[in-house]
């Protein structure tokens, strides 16, 4: 199997991995933009371990370690939005 099967550059990525806009009482999938795309980027420098398995050197993203970075990214966005009251009584 081809180890680049799973991997596209920056504007094939974009236009793949949409998200949901609402207009009026419409919803659209609007492609990812690139300013999007360079706030995800550095969010994973500066916080995901694994970052250069995603966005790789030569350009290309990894989609399925994309999906990993997502996960990891969302967990933590649910971390550090949490109440501080479940906090004190997990005990952390």
């Amino acid at each position: 199997m081809s180890p680049y099967l799973y991997q596209m550059n920056r504007l094939e990525f974009c236009n793949v991995w949409k998200s949901i806009k609402k207009v009026g009482d419409k919803e659209i999938e609007v492609p990812m933009s690139l300013s999007t795309f360079n706030r995800r980027r550095s969010w994973a420098q500066e916080n995901y371990p694994d970052w250069q398995k995603v966005f790789l050197a030569s350009g290309r993203v990894d989609l399925k370690e994309y999906q990993k970075f997502e996960t990891f990214r969302s967990e933590r966005y649910y971390e550090d939005h949490e109440s501080p009251y479940v906090k004190a009584l997990r005990g952390d």
